[in-house]
């Protein structure tokens, strides 16, 4: 089921049974439980709605037989959830249609994260009831940054909505607290420009560290260990946000040239590196350019940060600078 056809079932109000709700965009994800829920009578929603984390199974069987109290419809939401252990059981009872059957209540398993292929996933991909929330498209983030400070009356022309999704990401929590922060700014009425986004925008760590990073790749170490002087100098970043950036980005290039060495398709190694799809690519590009033993050292030496630090053998700054020397 797509985001979509769940949007007009909710509205339609025609869902029913239960309902699995996975992927990395949070936002729309809680958006859509928010919207199911809303539908409750808020009189008697103490009644009728139920939030549990790590059901057993005598649990998800009270809600698929859940009947609603002074209402047409009840909601459970669940979190935390063993797949295994609740497959088992609802198969050895004979009760795994049970799940879907109800016409009273709406129950949602909801995952924080992609969900991986089990047997309990592979049985809400057959019901059609498996809704996955995708990470936005630059194109849909800054449709939805627009849109959004249309609602509150201010103006975000495309150039700047361009801007904007380049300083924050993709992210849509991190977008709606950005775009609430420049309404408040400029008001109602008001217009966000380049120098407003510059004031109030709390950019990305990738915004902030991507030119140094560009700048180490290409063998500029000069260029780039000036530019994190001055971030940390002026407070733009702290030494263990560039740090913890910096070693995911050369994890994902460590992986990429670890499957590129197995000589794995590119679509099979874009999907292993995982995160943002177009930072994958960036990744992969650049893995090309080191050694296998290269990249396995540099990453060794950014998982030492946090060990120097909490040892006190050097503080944080003293910690990135010498991972950066180790390994570019």
């Amino acid at each position: 089921m797509t985001e979509r056809e769940l949007f007009e079932r909710t509205n339609a109000r025609t869902l029913s049974g239960a309902y699995l709700f996975e992927g990395a965009e949070e936002l729309t994800k809680q958006q859509a439980v928010d919207r199911i829920v809303s539908a409750l009578d808020p009189g008697f929603s103490d009644l009728n709605l139920k939030r549990m984390k790590a059901p057993d199974v005598n649990a998800v069987l009270d809600a698929a037989h859940a009947v609603p109290v002074f209402d047409t419809l009840c909601v459970t939401v669940f979190t935390d959830f063993d797949d295994a252990a609740i497959f088992e059981e609802l198969k050895k009872r004979g009760a795994l249609d049970a799940l879907f059957a109800s016409t009273d209540s709406v129950i949602l398993f909801v995952r924080r994260e992609a969900a991986k292929e089990t047997d309990l996933v592979r049985l809400f991909r057959e019901k059609n009831r498996a809704v996955s929330f995708e990470p936005f498209s630059e194109d849909r983030a800054r449709e939805m940054c627009m849109r959004l400070c249309a609602k509150r009356g201010v103006r975000l022309d495309r150039p700047e909505a361009f801007q904007l999704v380049d300083m924050v990401g993709t992210d849509a929590y991190r977008l709606n607290n950005e775009i609430g922060k420049l309404c408040d700014y400029v008001g109602d009425g008001g217009t966000v420009t380049a120098a407003v986004l510059k004031t109030v925008v709390t950019p990305s760590v990738e915004y902030e560290v991507f030119p140094m990073l560009n700048a180490l790749l290409a063998g500029n170490k000069k260029t780039a260990m000036r530019m994190l002087t001055e971030a940390m100098k002026n407070g733009q970043e702290n030494p263990l946000r560039v740090a913890t950036f910096l070693e995911g980005r050369l994890k994902q290039m460590l992986i990429a040239k670890e499957l590129l060495e197995e000589k794995r398709p590119r679509p099979e190694i874009i999907k292993a590196m995982g995160g943002n799809p177009k930072a994958a690519e960036i990744a992969l590009k650049n893995a090309q350019k080191f050694p296998l033993e290269k990249l396995r050292n540099a990453v060794a030496a950014f998982a030492r940060i946090n060990a120097d630090m909490k040892s006190g053998t050097m503080n944080e700054s003293d910690a990135l600078l010498l991972a950066i020397y180790r390994s570019f």
